[in-house]
């Protein structure tokens, strides 16, 4: 019978530490950060656009929403480079503004107007849809004829590089 007990105690020691980290998770992932995310978090938009990570640069306002259980968020990044230098690879994902296709200017302009409501670094929608600004969008998802999710990054000839990232 000791070792029935010991077993017992032992599932419930594990079943305690599996609730508290549940709960640490939760709270965590149920938490929004603003302006608190460092070059580190940001390395991944300068990797997705093709843009050299050996320079100096500066993430000068973010925001990352909290995340349910769908996957609903609204995350952004502004920050400014020393260059613009986009790889081989990744020099004909990049297109020049303004965007066309009415499903990606529509995913671009839900995208700028939803970060604008949380900070002031993204541009109105007016100039990120614009001849001045280079547009990449590295993810679009559609739920029939209306976006519900993107990843979009964006260059105007400014030093500035915006990323947004949303799912509805």
């Amino acid at each position: 019978m000791k070792w029935l007990r010991w077993v017992l105690g032992a599932i419930g020691v594990l079943s305690l530490l599996a609730v508290t980290f549940a709960g640490v998770w939760v709270l965590r992932a149920s938490s929004e950060r603003t302006n608190a995310d460092g070059r580190n978090n940001a390395l991944f938009v300068l990797k997705w656009g093709g843009i050299s990570t050996n320079q100096d640069f500066k993430v000068t306002s973010s925001y990352n929403s909290a995340r349910n259980l769908t996957g609903d968020h609204l995350d952004y990044y502004c920050i400014d480079l020393a260059t613009f230098e986009v790889a081989d690879y990744a020099k004909e994902q990049w297109q020049d503004g303004p965007e066309k296709n009415p499903l990606l200017a529509d995913a671009l302009r839900s995208g700028i107007e939803a970060a604008r409501e949380h900070g002031n670094c993204m541009p109105p929608v007016e100039q990120a849809n614009s001849a001045a600004m280079k547009i990449m969008f590295w993810s679009v998802t559609l739920h029939g004829r209306y976006p519900s999710a993107a990843d979009i990054i964006l260059y105007p000839s400014s030093r500035r590089l915006y990323y947004v990232s949303y799912k509805t």
